[in-house]
């Protein structure tokens, strides 16, 4: 294990420590009802998500989860963001969902850090919101947490929220650069995704009804770059999900337009398998 996935460790252990008397103090959920209201936004930023899936996730390719489900978390840092008057900037966000080609209407946990203000929170469930053809979203478990997040040049992530999550993403896979290309994947936030090593992927919220820990299964990276503006002409692959098992004909042309390389799903699956047999 490289020295920054170690100091990662560390900080995890640590987090987990204090797990039991920061958890007594986190705020009640609440459940709300947004509708979008139509005005601009602009995200930049970047994200990592871990599932249960194999790699590569076939939800990314318009097909059915690996295991039949797919509880995905998202970690979001908003680097630079704005909705309608609403500044963005320097957000974090978790977002616990069902399969990767989910139902925007029934997320089941979204999760802010405590700098976000009432506005920023609501700025950007209206955001999500307009991912929706109903412009109309339920967020049926929103909770303010401590989140503690260490992310080293944007190749190793560590996220975590005591008591409730334990993330640990590694672009790299204990190498000096990552080794995977990046291809087209199906995602609310980027139509580019990169295969990354999950470390650790835990999930604790009895209340939100998630625990569950996927840790070694699968992880992908996005670079964040998006604006309301790809969403109204139709231009994201998530947009025309129907769970086929393989990229239909509206988003191969999306993928074609846009000059998007095309995953190769063996040769993934190949990768993968080298880099772990490499890395005992």
């Amino acid at each position: 294990m490289t020295r920054s996935l170690l100091h990662f460790a560390g900080l995890l252990a640590m987090a987990s420590a204090l797990a039991a008397s920061t958890w007594s103090l986190l705020p009640s959920s609440e459940t709300r009802s947004i509708k979008y209201d139509g005005s601009d936004w602009h995200l930049k930023g970047e994200g990592v998500v871990c599932c249960p899936c194999a790699v590569p996730c076939p939800c990314r390719t318009n097909g059915p989860a690996t295991y039949g489900h797919c509880e995905a978390t998202l970690y979001l840092r908003i680097k630079e963001g704005r909705y309608a008057a609403t500044s963005l900037d320097g957000m974090d966000v978790v977002d616990t969902g069902g399969a990767c080609s989910m139902s925007y209407e029934k997320l089941s946990a979204l999760y802010f850090d405590r700098p976000a203000t009432p506005e920023q929170r609501t700025a950007f469930m209206k955001l999500v919101s307009s991912f929706s053809p109903g412009k109309t979203a339920d967020f049926p478990y929103v909770r303010i947490v401590a989140m503690q997040v260490r992310a080293a040049g944007g190749l190793q992530f560590a996220v975590m929220i005591p008591g409730v999550l334990e993330m640990q993403v590694d672009r790299n896979w204990g190498r000096s650069q990552p080794p995977m290309a990046m291809s087209a994947g199906a995602d609310p936030f980027s139509n580019l995704l990169q295969y990354a090593e999950n470390i650790r992927y835990k999930m604790h919220d009895p209340a939100a009804n998630l625990d569950f820990d996927y840790s070694r299964r699968q992880a992908n990276y996005r670079a964040v770059d998006l604006d309301a503006s790809q969403y109204r002409t139709q231009s994201m692959l998530i947009q025309f999900e129907d769970g086929r098992g393989w990229f239909n004909e509206a988003q191969l042309r999306l993928i074609e337009t846009q000059g998007l390389p095309l995953p190769d799903r063996d040769g993934i699956r190949r990768q993968v398998l080298t880099l772990k047999r490499d890395a005992k």
